[in-house]
């Protein structure tokens, strides 16, 4: 077993222990077993996943590091959200918003600006497949059943 730590700037969003954890590395997927080697690595925008009681637990990131040491498992991300907590209306209109923002700009001009709608589309890309993927059939129901919402 291994102990996992999931922290946000609001504080520890996890503490469980577990069998093991998946995570989006910068270099690709890393999974993490008891026994693992020392390692501090950046994370990229993805899932991170574990296995806590014979469950799996999938929660939508946006970037930050983890640590592995001594079957400590530490992830400091700036979000961490379940997929039943995810508001896919609201990622979808996020990711039309981007679609109509990055068309306007000249990526000559403003990279940075078509860099930072990149990764907000790609934060948006990701929490919709996160919840779409493992949220519970009852919350995308609800989703799938919800009114447009204006202006998306």
């Amino acid at each position: 077993m291994m102990r996992l730590r999931v922290v946000t700037p609001e504080g520890a969003k996890i503490e469980a222990q577990v069998t093991s954890v998946t995570a989006p590395g910068s270099a690709g997927e890393l999974g993490i077993l008891p026994g693992h080697v020392p390692l501090l690595t950046s994370l990229t925008i993805g899932k991170l996943s574990f296995v806590t009681g014979g469950k799996t637990v999938h929660l939508a990131v946006n970037g930050g590091f983890m640590e592995v040491h001594d079957d400590d498992v530490i992830v400091v991300t700036e979000t961490a959200e379940e997929p039943d907590a995810i508001d896919v209306a609201r990622a979808r209109a996020s990711v039309e918003r981007v679609d109509r923002d990055i068309v306007q700009l000249d990526a000559q001009t403003q990279p940075e600006k078509v860099a930072q709608l990149n990764r907000r589309k790609a934060r948006a890309l990701n929490r919709i497949k996160t919840a779409e993927l493992h949220g519970t059939p009852d919350a995308l129901r609800k989703v799938r059943e919800a009114p447009p919402q204006a202006g998306a």
